[in-house]
């Protein structure tokens, strides 16, 4: 498919250097534990078109500061949206803060050439053993990616939150431990928008809607899910499923 020709195949070649640089940063006990951000990189409306020696051009350029901030140990997960939508990617960077994060994904040159627009959120808070080495020989997979928004119920200061945190917090637990999830986690309050976090399922999207369908919170009308097929690095995440 198209989207995953022009974005996902540059950012599939990324997760070998970007799963690498996560693992070196980790092992250097002087270097501070820094948080993760996740970017949301839509496709502007007025996106400019480019001829082929333009996009090309443009794709050296892309990927040669993908290699820079994966080396860097900058960027620790990426990969393509495989639907047809304005979203077109994420970016998880290893920053120590938003502003960070979000110089980063400006340097991006598809950003700069406007047409890519990140969209920067977090810190995400994620358990960082979620996140691995990519596998050899490199593959790639397929996941389903929701996007967890504010729901008609969402209100933050009703005493009832706290007993329904703890039910989706255990809920998570149950599907993450029998393989049905990869990666999770909220972003805070305080974050502007309606996005309050990030699941990434290993399961198709069928499955991963049923599964929502149960979460205490999204039962309770707190949060609504906005449902993603999206692909990364095979071994950088639990294991998904095999591209369709």
């Amino acid at each position: 498919m198209r989207r995953a020709s022009f974005f996902g195949a540059l950012l599939f070649s990324l997760m070998a250097l970007a799963g690498l640089g996560f693992a070196q940063a980790e092992t250097q006990s002087n270097v501070k534990p820094s948080q993760y951000f996740f970017v949301l990189l839509n496709r502007p409306a007025n996106a400019p078109q480019l001829s082929k020696e333009a996009g090309e051009k443009l794709q050296d350029e892309h990927m040669a500061n993908i290699h820079k901030m994966a080396a860097e140990h900058k960027l620790v997960i990426a990969g393509p949206f495989l639907d047809d939508t304005a979203l077109r990617g994420i970016f998880v960077f290893q920053a120590e803060s938003a502003a960070q994060a979000q110089e980063w994904a400006n340097s991006d040159p598809a950003v700069r050439a406007g047409r890519l627009s990140p969209e920067v959120h977090g810190p995400w808070l994620v358990d960082p053993g979620a996140i691995h080495d990519p596998a050899e020989p490199p593959g790639f997979e397929q996941y389903t990616l929701v996007l967890l928004k504010r729901g008609d119920k969402w209100n933050p200061n009703v005493p009832e939150l706290g007993d329904v945190m703890k039910e989706h917090h255990a809920y998570v637990k149950q599907i993450t431990d029998q393989g049905k999830l990869a990666i999770a986690g909220p972003f805070p309050f305080s974050d502007p928008g309606e996005l309050l976090g990030v699941s990434i399922f290993r399961v198709g999207g069928e499955q991963t809607a049923k599964l929502l369908q149960e979460d205490p919170i999204i039962k309770a009308g707190l949060l609504r899910t906005e449902i993603h097929p999206w692909g990364t690095g095979k071994g950088v995440l639990a294991a998904g499923q095999p591209m369709e």
